[in-house]
């Protein structure tokens, strides 16, 4: 019997995804939405799942909170996101962006947490290029792209500000 390309790909996205179902079954990442952020919570799930993801893409397994948020002057985030080591909480400003780039910055800022786990995160960290930024930038759109297409329901993670899951 010979497989065609196609039936192989079915084969081993089914494998994946049985392997991301075990391996999610416990929850590391602690998601917070600011109760302002209405289309962050219409897509709930779909940022609980994509973190989940991320957590055990990168073999993240210690506990993360992870914050999206309305007001980056209250809570005193400079960029878009951040990451503080101490505590492994991530703070994501939510306000007017799209799931996907909300996702895409969670999904850098983990990167960094895992690469401070492993010991290679060293302060000053450059924020504009160099090895430990780029890999963040890299690894953050490789995670969204493998994320939308393990499972139909995901190419949410692209949705229009109007559309809803």
């Amino acid at each position: 019997m010979k497989l065609t390309r196609s039936e192989i790909r079915k084969i081993i996205l089914q494998e994946i995804k049985c392997i991301l179902e075990d391996t999610l079954s416990s929850t590391t990442a602690d998601v917070r939405i600011d109760k302002n952020l209405d289309r962050c919570l219409r897509h709930e799930d779909l940022i609980r799942e994509f973190c989940e993801f991320c957590a055990s893409f990168l073999n993240i397994t210690e506990p993360i909170v992870i914050q999206i948020i309305n007001d980056r002057d209250l809570e005193g985030v400079r960029t878009t996101a951040d990451y503080n080591p101490e505590d492994h909480r991530i703070r994501v400003y939510g306000k007017n962006r799209a799931i996907v780039d909300i996702c895409r910055s969670i999904a850098h800022e983990m990167t960094h947490m895992g690469q401070m786990i492993s010991g290679r995160l060293k302060f000053p960290v450059q924020d504009a290029g160099g090895e430990i930024e780029d890999e963040a930038n890299a690894k953050a759109g490789e995670i969204i792209k493998i994320f939308a297409k393990s499972q139909p329901d995901r190419k949410a993670i692209y949705e229009n500000k109007d559309v809803t899951r």
